[in-house]
Formats: structure tokens, sequence, C-alpha cells
């Protein structure tokens, strides 16, 4: 891609670690093993919005350049036969021209014909025998804009992974020339195989058998000691046991029976707002801006229940909180699921962001916070069939996932265009619809990718989300005079 300012040996060191170890983390490693119920597929999508269509050479020429620099981009999964996780190994084959696509709307094309080839492109599947990912130009849109759509699987990175990536290889200049290729990480060499992969993850195991035996004998003497000789450790431990059990046991509440259905087609919709306007809304009530973008969309959810005459007091969400530390390699996927019962009856905005933010903060506190992540291991275990009813129970009891990621605060450009706008659309594994914002050079672009089957009035739904996000930016707008008041009303009236 174009080159940014700042590359240097350090941010292409970055570039090759991205995406983190070979073998998958064992929650990579469901996302991926839970794809044969097709209804769990975890697709990627972001849509950028570019100001103009750039030259199509220039855009194969960056793709190139992305691919060496991110190994990553070349590799496949394999499963290795018998044990052990999914391993991104090179892919011999691999062929640049197969994973660039091309296509063109009528024109003028609009917005919604971009949105809606978009989901069209999250819901093919993708060819496990190549890299999970896809990049396409969509021409055609109204005003001699373009979009550059980026399809990857989630087992490679989440959202926040993402955003480090584009970080890295857009350019802060339009006209910034093209950079010399890097040479690709590694040669051209014999195919891994199940089989071969699965044998290597057997003699590790065996081989580190009696380690293993020996520095748990150990570390059990040691815990045992230390306990003995620091009590707080031993309540540490039962501490965690503790919020373990409660994590465990939290249990979702009933879904709204507007969300109960599903299928395995997508919608996708976008709405903008100003980045400064959430910050001023946020700022009055002394809330985060995620705390006022989830009270927003809970005042959306309301209004849409209200208006189907549909009466309910609370809705299961889910969001993510990440666990990202300082040094952890970008890309991969490092974070922890929470089920929230959103008090959707509550009509007052600040009233929503208080419960919010206890909830957020109980939830931090807990010390087994990280407790799904930790049986990830034992759930790889088990047979694909119950793998996949575990993953599918948990989501299609959520009627939303909401997530919030900082975005790229400056302008940035992509084969000499700028890309004006941002759109997330996160999958659907299972739940009704998930709900991304990414803020995006001063806009936050929110991504709403529903099912189908689950929203069967998604107009209406995205005027909700409308006015419920109006509802909560007017927080952060001085109060009018007694003389405004009466001229609003006025103006009102004289609508009607």
């Amino acid at each position: 891609m174009s080159k940014p300012d700042n590359i240097d040996n350090a941010v292409l060191d970055e570039l090759r670690a991205w995406g983190g170890p070979n073998e998958m983390s064992a929650f990579e490693a469901v996302m991926w093993l839970a794809e044969v119920d097709p209804r769990l597929r975890s697709t990627i999508v972001s849509v950028m919005e570019l100001d103009r269509v750039p030259d199509w050479e220039r855009f194969k020429a960056d793709h190139r350049w992305l691919v060496n620099a991110v190994p990553r981009f070349r590799q496949k999964v394999v499963v290795p036969k018998g044990v052990g996780n999914p391993v991104w190994v090179e892919d011999p084959d691999f062929d640049l021209d197969y994973h660039l696509r091309r296509t063109r709307l009528p024109e003028p094309g609009s917005d919604r014909q971009m949105f809606d080839a978009g989901a069209l492109i999250a819901m093919a599947p993708f060819d496990r025998a190549r890299a999970p990912w896809e990049a396409t130009l969509i021409e055609g849109l109204s005003g001699g804009r373009a979009a550059y759509v980026l399809k990857m699987h989630h087992a490679t990175t989440d959202g926040l992974g993402i955003v480090q990536l584009m970080s890295r290889v857009f350019s802060r200049d339009r006209d910034a020339d093209q950079r010399p290729e890097p040479a690709p990480v590694y040669g051209r060499k014999r195919a891994a195989t199940a089989a071969n992969l699965g044998f290597k993850a057997l003699r590790k195991q065996l081989v580190s058998l009696p380690r293993r035996a020996i520095e748990g004998a150990g570390q059990f003497g040691r815990q045992t000691a230390a306990w003995i000789k620091y009590p707080e450790d031993a309540q540490t431990t039962m501490d965690y046991l503790s919020s373990a059990k409660r994590m465990l046991g939290i249990k979702p509440v009933a879904g709204s029976g507007l969300f109960k259905r599903r299928s395995l087609s997508w919608r996708m919709d976008g709405i903008e707002i100003p980045l400064v306007d959430l910050k001023a809304a946020s700022k009055a009530v002394h809330a985060s801006v995620n705390d006022t973008f989830l009270s927003a969309l809970l005042g959306g959810f309301r209004l849409y229940h209200e208006r189907l005459g549909v009466s309910i007091k609370e809705m299961p969400i889910g969001f993510p909180i990440s666990l990202r530390v300082e040094g952890d390699a970008m890309g991969g996927n490092k974070f922890a699921g929470s089920q929230y019962a959103a008090p959707i009856a509550e009509a007052d905005p600040v009233a929503r962001i208080r419960h919010i933010q206890r909830f957020v903060r109980d939830t931090r506190a807990e010390p087994a916070l990280d407790i799904m992540i930790r049986l990830m291991p034992v759930v790889t275990k088990l047979p694909i069939s119950v793998v996949t009813k575990l993953t599918a129970d948990f989501t299609t009891a959520q009627d939303a996932q909401i997530s919030n990621i900082p975005g790229i605060t400056y302008p940035v450009y992509f084969g000499g265009a700028q890309v004006t706008h941002l759109w997330p659309f996160a999958p659907v594994p299972g739940c009704g619809m998930m709900i991304a914002m990414i803020s995006h050079n001063g806009r936050c672009c929110i991504g709403i990718n529903s099912d189908r089957a689950a929203v069967t009035e998604p107009e209406l739904l995205m005027e909700c989300f409308r006015e419920g996000l109006e509802d909560v930016l007017a927080l952060g707008r001085p109060a009018p005079t007694a003389k405004a008041a009466k001229s609003s009303k006025e103006t009102a009236t004289d609508k009607s």
C-alpha cells in the first residue's frame, strides 16, 4: 500500500510479527473450527470509502508490498491431524491475483448499493485451502468515489488489530511514492500437511510430558508452601475461583421476541456522527465515549420496540473487553466477552449511562474476567459437534453484540485516494446483529451488520438508532434559552 511517512525498519518488524504466533490460540481455533456450522462463520469486513478511484495497477502493487511485508497474508490454515490447534503455514501456491477483485456498481452508485455489495462479499465463505482474505475495489459510486472492501477471517485478527495494520500501511500523503517491495520472510518450500503437523504436535507433547510433570509437581509444592507462608496468596486463589463461578454462572436474560429468528443472510447499514459531538456529550456527563455510545444504541432499541408495539424491560447484549497489554504482538485476538442485561425500558439516557458504567466497572474488577479464554484449550479437545453447539448456544442467546474501536485520528490515503470513511462490519455468528463503531479522522463510523431474519424492519431500526444517538449528543449541547426554545417550538409547529 502507499508508503506512509514513518515507514522504517521498526515498522517493518511490527508488520512481520502482525498476527502473532503461527499456532492459533485456543480461542482462535474455536472460531476456525466452529465454521462447520455455516451460521457461525466469523468474517470481518472493512468497507473503506475513497474520494476517488485508485489506479488498478497501483492497487495491485500496493498489495504486493503488503503480502511481502506481512507474512500472515501469504499464509493459509492447516488443521493438524489428531493433536494440536490449527496452524498458519506458508501457502506455496499463493496467488495474489486470486485475492484481488474488482467490480463496478450501476452508476450513479449509492451508499445503499455499496453496503449491499459489501454484504454479498461478506456472506461468501472463504476457500479454506487458501489464505483467508480478499480485497475488492468497488467502482461506480456517485461523485467519482470508490470503495475498498477488505475481507478477513476473525481468526486472523480482531478490529483493533486491523486498525493497527492500517495505521502502519496507509500513507499520510496523497502523492507518496511507491516504496520498494521488501523481500518475503519465507522462501517457497514443501507444503505443510495436516499429517506432519499432527505428528509434530504429538511429538512435542510427548517430549514435554516428563518436564511438565516435574514442573507441575514442583509448582504444586511451591504453591502449597507459599499458601502456608503467605495466606493472602491462598485467598487470591479462592477469590479467582469464586469469580470464575460467578462468570460461568451468568445466564443471559430472555431475548426480544422481535429478534429471535436467525438465517444465513446479512444486511449492512452505516450511520455517521461527528466524534467531537460524542466527546462533548461524554464529557458533559462524566462518561467515556463507549458509555455514551452504548446508551444511545439502547435508546434506539427502546424506540424500535415501542414503535412495533412490543413491551420489553431488558435485552441480552454482549460486548468485548480488551485483554491486550503493552508488548502484545499486533493482530490476533485478545478480548473477553461479557453478557449484559441491557436496561431497554429506561428512557433517561444518563440513567442508562450510569447503569453501563456500574456494569463495566464491576465486570472489569472480576479476577476471572479471562476465564473463558482459559477454558478454550479444554473446549478445543471436545468433538466438533459439541464445540459448535456450545458456541451457538452462547451467541444465539444474544440479541446484539456491540463494540467500539479507536481508529486513525488523521487523514490517510490509499493508492492516491483519501480514505474518507472506514465502516467496520463484524461477523454475525449466531447473534441477531453486530454493531461496531470506529472513529476515523473525526468521524464516528457505525457499521450495523444484522441478520435479515432477526431485523425485519431495518430502515425503522436505523431511524430509531439515529434518534437514540441524537438524544445522547444533545447532552453535550448548551441548554437553549427561553427565546431559542420558543423559536424552536414555533418552527416545529410551522413544519407540522
